[in-house]
């Protein structure tokens, strides 16, 4: 029986006056691919803030490998969880170029007083090389394009080699040619190394081609929960489409 991976229990998260998750529980288990989806405003970027640790949480508690993440053990937990944001805006003229971007997200894994070695080197060589973006990487991060910007972000997630994978709308501002690549590569990933993999998207087609559970999320509460073919019935019941 697969260990459960992430536990949301009871969780709510607002932001000021406002809740957005509302007494929320699930349970991932460990090598599940599952997406998250949802109108916008429905809470699903919330909801990986919130296993990510980057959510201002009210009440309930969140469990990654049965440890409570809190301030105490946030830093352990972030180290085996890969995070692609949907936008991470820097300065244009803020002279951070993409390859430190990326080589910023192994740091928490070597622990303090190391660095980037031959093994960093590799990943680094192999990733950009899959995502097409090797020509990029001594760009300032903030001078490129969004879907230069989105590589680089995913790259940044792939080279923790994470054993949690969170993708928040990760096709955006790619173009059709390289949604294809990157669908494949994570798809790919997924298999091979058994990462649990969380995809938020409102896109049915997406969710549809590489998903294997999804959780539907309106108005910060889930009302469906379990495999996808199922998800696709009750989606084509509420929208009329035959």
């Amino acid at each position: 029986m697969k260990k459960t991976k992430i536990k949301l229990d009871n969780v709510s998260v607002g932001y000021l006056t406002e809740t957005i998750i509302k007494g929320l529980s699930l349970e991932i288990k460990e090598g599940e691919f599952v997406g998250i989806f949802g109108h916008n405003g429905a809470g699903k970027t919330t909801l990986l803030c919130a296993i990510n640790g980057l959510a201002n949480i009210r009440k309930g508690r969140v469990f990654i490998n049965d440890i409570e993440f809190n301030i105490f053990t946030e830093n352990l937990l972030r180290r085996i969880i890969g995070y692609v944001p949907q936008t991470l805006d820097i300065d244009p003229k803020l002279p951070i170029l993409a390859k430190e971007v990326i080589l910023m997200a192994r740091y928490g894994k070597l622990g303090l007083f190391h660095f980037p070695g031959e093994k960093e080197k590799k990943l680094l060589e192999e990733i950009c090389y899959l995502l097409e973006i090797e020509h990029i990487l001594k760009k300032p991060f903030g001078q490129l394009s969004g879907g230069e910007r989105k590589r680089v972000l995913i790259a940044r997630a792939l080279i923790k080699e994470p054993e949690i994978l969170l993708l928040d709308e990760i096709f955006a501002w790619l173009d059709f040619e390289m949604t294809g690549k990157v669908s494949k590569i994570i798809e790919e990933i997924h298999k091979r190394e058994g990462i649990t993999t969380l995809l938020v998207s409102h896109e049915i087609e997406t969710i549809k081609k590489l998903c294997e559970r999804v959780i539907w999320l309106e108005e910060g509460k889930i009302i469906y929960d379990g495999k996808k073919e199922e998800f696709i019935k009750k989606f084509e019941t509420k929208n009329g489409i035959n």
